[in-house]
């Protein structure tokens, strides 16, 4: 991932340069002092992270913010906890409140490759909308398990994680079940209720009121029936 610091603070480059030597996935493009800089660096090169502050002479952080079209991940780095609600208001991907340490950066780093990792299979999904998709990559604690498709019969939400069951095994999940509707291709797999998507192939049995996979069986959620319906026509 290509970074960006927008820091009008040197310290605050030498902090962020130095946690970041030690992820070999991060490449420092560019120490930018002031929005404008940045500007000029964003023109030139691809830009998938930026560590921004907020507080910068001429243009503050959240003036740039507003003026990106397609903004990458952002990191803000602030000494003020007050703009804190306010930037996630951009989508940023986490707010570093100065003076952060090794352990905060690196709880940071977890989320931007998480969101790094969803949004590369979105754009690869994207760029080939009609290629035969065989496998999703799926966050197991700090591990992703490339599990293929053919293997995966349902998921279920539970709490803050997601049981994902396969045919052989079952993982435990810290990606979100609206993360799997996202990766999951629609043809192949649907949510039926609010806490369970199901794989078409795996179906044995429809009700108006659940579904069944074999000796599993799942409810139909009411805003899902219509949709429960519709895979009988097909």
């Amino acid at each position: 991932m290509k970074y960006l610091i927008i820091d009008d603070e040197p310290a605050a480059h030498k902090l962020i340069s130095r946690f970041a030597q030690n992820y070999p996935e991060l490449r420092l493009i560019g120490q930018c002092f002031n929005a404008m800089q940045a500007q000029t660096m964003m023109q030139e090169h691809q830009i998938d992270l930026i560590f921004l502050d907020i507080n910068m002479p001429q243009m503050t952080g959240f003036e740039f913010l507003t003026a990106l079209k397609q903004p990458p991940q952002i990191v803000v780095i602030s000494a003020h906890q007050e703009y804190a609600l306010e930037s996630y208001e951009y989508e940023i991907t986490d707010y570093l409140l100065k003076p952060f340490n090794a352990e905060r950066f690196a709880k940071a780093l977890q989320k931007i490759t998480d969101k790094h990792a969803l949004i590369t299979s979105r754009l690869q999904s994207e760029a080939s909308p009609h290629a035969l998709q065989e496998s999703i990559f799926i966050k197991d604690d700090k591990k992703h398990h490339q599990v293929a498709l053919s293997e995966l019969l349902y998921v279920k939400a539970n709490g803050n994680y997601t049981s994902v069951y396969l045919k052989d095994t079952q993982l435990l999940s810290q990606m979100k079940i609206s993360d799997f509707e996202q990766l999951l291709p629609e043809e192949y797999f649907s949510r039926v209720h609010r806490s369970y998507m199901v794989a078409h192939n795996a179906l044995t049995l429809i009700k108006a009121s659940e579904v069944h996979l074999g000796d599993v069986i799942v409810p139909v959620g009411r805003v899902y029936k219509e949709k429960v319906a519709q895979l009988i026509k097909k």
